[in-house]
């Protein structure tokens, strides 16, 4: 068999478990598209439908906050939905869920600022210099504590 067209025309109308993925992905899209098409731009780029079984559409957001717009929205939306789309003729609820898209890595913690030794002891020198005695014994403190950490 010679086939140059995209894979789902060839899966399209055909059984099996590849089939039925492409066929739900397809109308996954379809369904993410019309509920996209109710949303005002900002909330649609964050969000889409993760599954369609009357009568409950769940809908994915990428971030809490999406997702609670989405919810503040849910009664509003599926009337909307339902009034609008045949697709949706039997919703009655919305359920909406967080997946982040990207999981942010984490970074690393930073690493502990060190000042020199020249630093340390330019610290000393205005501290001896003031009359403030807080401010001269917090920075008698620093300068200490710096000097302890930094090899320079």
């Amino acid at each position: 068999m010679n086939f140059s067209g995209p894979l789902y025309k060839l899966l399209l109308g055909k059984k099996g478990d590849v089939a039925d993925l492409v066929t739900q992905t397809r109308r996954l899209g379809h369904l993410t598209r019309l509920l996209r098409s109710e949303l005002d731009s900002a909330l649609a780029n964050h969000c889409q439908v993760a599954s369609f079984r009357p009568p409950a559409l769940a809908i994915v957001a990428d971030s809490p906050a999406w997702a609670t717009r989405l919810r503040f929205q849910g009664k509003t939306l599926a009337q909307q939905l339902k009034r609008k789309h045949k697709e949706f003729q039997r919703l009655e609820y919305i359920e909406v869920r967080i997946y982040p898209s990207r999981l942010q890595p984490r970074s690393a913690p930073p690493s502990p600022r060190r000042i020199s030794h020249a630093a340390a002891s330019n610290i000393i020198s205005v501290a001896e210099s003031l009359d403030d005695t807080p401010l001269k014994e917090a920075l008698l403190r620093l300068a200490r504590h710096a000097g302890s950490k930094n090899k320079n």
